[in-house]
């Protein structure tokens, strides 16, 4: 378990500090990724999934997979109790 934010990624504080605002998509926090950390727009789109599940196996986050009545999928996320205290 994760237990101080100095101990966390760049890409997962990001994450964190973006989610205090409310639940995101993946696209949006791909976008937040790219934009403040040393990832590219593509390798944060190919590892969000696995940086989001590996924030919900710490107690961070919560993250689920949503879809609409054609089949498409997306990822979302939002800040668990934990998560919140750990970036507030």
């Amino acid at each position: 378990m994760v237990n101080t934010s100095k101990s966390l990624a760049q890409h997962q504080l990001v994450i964190l500090r973006r989610l205090r605002l409310g639940p995101l998509t993946e696209f949006e926090l791909t976008r937040e990724v790219a934009e403040h950390s040393g990832h590219t727009a593509e390798e944060a789109a190919d590892r969000m999934a696995a940086w989001l599940t590996e924030l919900r196996s710490d107690g961070l986050v919560w993250s689920g997979e949503l879809s609409n009545a054609s089949g498409q999928h997306i990822l979302a996320a939002a800040l668990t109790n934990e998560g919140r205290e750990l970036v507030h």
